[in-house]
């Protein structure tokens, strides 16, 4: 039987159209990824960004959390990390991270901040470090998605650079980050008293106690992860981590800087609280931030930042092979001397492990011995109770 020439050639072509139009649909496909505004997030990644919003941080400045921001200037997205209990207080009319907020999203920068480590009682970052780490690195992948950036740059409070310093250790974060930036954090531990109280109730305050075994997993082998810049900002006026320069890390000055910032001049709140909002701090990490790698250790604040604040110093860094936080070259500047003025007015702050949480949890803990006790002793036969 005889074919037709039509029918002869056309299976030899069919290979060639099917490679045609394959080709076609995945040009015309990456022209329209092309054509999606760098925040637009794609069907694929919209399940991570709506992990990434049930983590957000609530009732937040607007300069937080805008889904639909665009980074400008190749900048990096900014996650902020609160410390223990969170970033909420009766007595504090304004979320604590909206001084820094409004500088950086005025510098071009999109702007997020999650809440993390809630216990039963709904008490934020009092869980397990390493879980809250956990939800670190999802609302990361959320802000990537949305954002359209590769990585992002950490601004991790007190307990949230341990969080922060465990997700870049232990889950990969340091291939989704450049630049960490650590306030006041308590590297090697905090020696207060009211720590020591509050790990009875608290598993990430037992977590930050100097010989913890998490801190003693988190220190090993280094405090740097490759490909992270690092910049470390501690206060000699923190009487929340003692002692003080446990603020500090290790490693070489390519990659780590480390500077002691001085309390809000004039104000009688808490140092260690207001941190986040202190003018000469949010200077520091703008610089970080605008840097290649971590801070200029000559950088002072006001003279290009516009932020004004007491005397810094940048501190002599450590060998990498001492695990032990260097000690501080000069003795910190008296209250009397820093001239600086306030750029706000700041309300006295509740310090933490010490307000109605812990009193709480403590009176938890007491009914949940009392209920054990009297259960066990049901359990027993009448003659042996006592």
């Amino acid at each position: 039987m005889s074919t037709s020439p039509a029918a002869s050639t056309f299976p030899r072509h069919r290979p060639r159209l099917r490679r045609a139009a394959a080709l076609t649909v995945t040009g015309l496909a990456a022209a329209a990824m092309t054509l999606l505004p760098a925040g637009s997030a794609t069907a694929d990644q919209k399940p991570a960004v709506d992990r990434a919003k049930a983590l957000a941080l609530p009732d937040v400045s607007s300069d937080i959390n805008d889904w639909s921001c665009v980074p400008s200037g190749g900048r990096n997205p900014v996650v902020l990390v609160h410390g223990t209990f969170g970033f909420k207080s009766g007595l504090l009319a304004e979320d604590r991270w909206g001084a820094m907020a409004r500088r950086l999203k005025s510098d071009g920068y999109c702007v997020y901040a999650l809440e993390y480590g809630k216990n039963f009682f709904g008490t934020p970052a009092t869980g397990d470090i390493t879980k809250s780490a956990g939800q670190l690195n999802t609302f990361v992948n959320g802000v990537k998605a949305a954002s359209g950036s590769g990585k992002v740059d950490l601004v991790g409070f007190s307990q949230g650079g341990l969080v922060s310093r465990y997700y870049l250790k232990n889950l990969n974060g340091a291939a989704s980050v450049d630049r960490m930036i650590g306030l006041v954090v308590p590297n090697r531990g905090t020696e207060v008293t009211r720590a020591w109280w509050g790990s009875w109730i608290y598993d990430a305050v037992d977590q930050m106690l100097p010989k913890s075994d998490f801190l003693r997993k988190l220190n090993a082998g280094g405090d740097l992860m490759p490909g992270v810049s690092y910049t470390m900002l501690a206060t000699p006026d923190d009487d929340t981590v003692q002692p003080y320069t446990s603020a500090y890390l290790n490693g070489p000055k390519d990659r780590l800087t480390v500077a002691d910032v001085p309390g809000i001049p004039g104000s009688k709140g808490d140092p260690h609280e207001e941190f986040p909002f202190n003018p000469a701090a949010i200077a520091w990490v703008r610089e970080a931030l605008r840097s290649n790698g971590p801070a200029d250790p000559s950088f002072e604040p006001g003279s290009s930042s516009g932020a004004t604040g007491g005397e810094n110093r940048p501190v002599e860094h450590a060998s990498d092979r001492n695990d032990q936080p260097a000690e501080p070259d000069a003795p910190a500047a008296p209250a009397d001397e820093k001239q600086s003025s306030v750029g706000e007015q700041v309300s006295e702050i509740e310090t933490p492990l010490t307000g109605p949480y812990v009193f709480a949890g403590a009176a938890s803990v007491l009914l949940a011995g009392g209920a054990f006790a009297y259960v066990r002793n049901r359990r027993r036969p009448r003659g042996e109770r006592p």
